[in-house]
């Protein structure tokens, strides 16, 4: 067989309803010189039994992997380790790809040999009801996010980001160039493979610092590329959820991964900088203020302000909240009523 231009792979866990639409969309694609590798992490629904019926139609190589589950990222590792495509691109199947997705990234990648990334915008879309919740993730209330502002040079509606300050926008405000809605060189992952211990469904970010530092030249299109659907058990739903549990399955990971790129990985000063920055907010803001307000958890909660506050220490507003949530807390103690010594029982 030759070799396909993209590997598409799509992981999945009991995702058995979304599939159909997935499958569509692939096949729906303008592009059709790819292979499909469908990486099944476990699922006890009747995946394994709709795969082969929905794509038998595909004149497109398919793959069906199962496995014991591993988690988004250990099923994305193992499509990579049967991918044989030129293009690696990766499918959420909650989500829908547009059309003309892979046509215009490959189109892209072809004409540019120094890009190793490119990536469109994504539609997101509550799945429940239809109703549009942000036409461009590039976007926030029309206003450009901060990644659209950096130096780029164009190739009709390409955009080639050319800035040294690419690193540091990466780390401090995030690029959105999510793997759903990317198509990449395969060599990037040639020597590399998702942190799976612990289970951090943040990867992408790492992905996108990592490719980065390492001199990977990243593009866009300012269009939308993907239709990102949300719902509960998706992570945007579980990163924006007031419930203290959620946020911290999803968030410690992920900052001790940061942590871990800011002491293994060099970064240019500035980014550097940013970084701890960033880590330093996610301790405060994320982990120990939610602890403190949603949680419960008073001791936990100091913990994590301590450590946030650590990275970044000459920020007053930190030590405010630091103060404010341990008067709050001794306060809270007087106001509760003593407990009956062992002579009042």
């Amino acid at each position: 067989m030759n070799q396909p231009t993209v590997s598409i792979i799509l992981p999945t866990y009991n995702r058995e309803k979304f599939l159909p639409e997935a499958f569509a969309a692939i096949a729906a694609q303008a592009f059709t010189d790819w292979e499909l590798i469908v990486v099944d992490d476990g699922s006890t629904d009747g995946t394994r039994e709709l795969v082969p019926r929905l794509t038998a139609d595909f004149a497109q190589p398919v793959r069906y992997i199962y496995q014991e589950n591993q988690g988004a990222y250990g099923a994305r590792n193992t499509g990579l380790d049967h991918a044989t495509g030129k293009y690696i691109a990766f499918y959420d199947s909650d989500d829908l790809w547009l059309p003309h997705h892979l046509h215009d990234c490959v189109a892209a990648l072809d004409a540019n040999p120094d890009v190793d990334w490119v990536y469109g915008a994504c539609r997101m879309v509550d799945h429940a009801t239809g109703e549009e919740l942000a036409a461009s993730t590039f976007y926030v209330d029309g206003k450009p996010r901060p990644f659209l502002e950096l130096k780029t040079r164009t190739n009709g509606p390409l955009s080639i980001i050319d800035d040294a300050h690419a690193i540091e926008c990466s780390v401090s405000k995030g690029m959105y160039a999510g793997l759903q809605n990317s198509v990449i060189r395969s060599p990037l992952f040639e020597a590399y493979r998702f942190s799976v211990d612990p289970p951090n469904e943040g990867e992408d970010v790492i992905t996108t610092i990592l490719a980065l530092a390492q001199g990977r030249v990243l593009a866009y299109f300012d269009h939308q590329h993907v239709e990102y659907r949300v719902h509960d058990s998706n992570s945007s739903a579980t990163k924006q959820s007031s419930d203290a549990s959620k946020v911290l399955r999803v968030m410690v990971p992920y900052v001790r991964r940061l942590e871990w790129v800011l002491e293994n990985v060099f970064l240019p000063r500035n980014a550097a900088r940013a970084l701890r920055r960033n880590i330093s907010g996610l301790y405060v803001w994320h982990l120990g203020y939610t602890l403190h307000v949603h949680g419960g958890e008073s001791a936990q909660a100091n913990a994590m302000l301590r450590r946030g506050i650590s990275y970044d220490p000459w920020r007053l507003r930190y030590w405010k909240t630091y103060c404010a949530v341990n008067l709050r807390r001794i306060l809270s103690r007087l106001r509760s009523p003593l407990a009956p010594s062992s002579s009042e029982k």
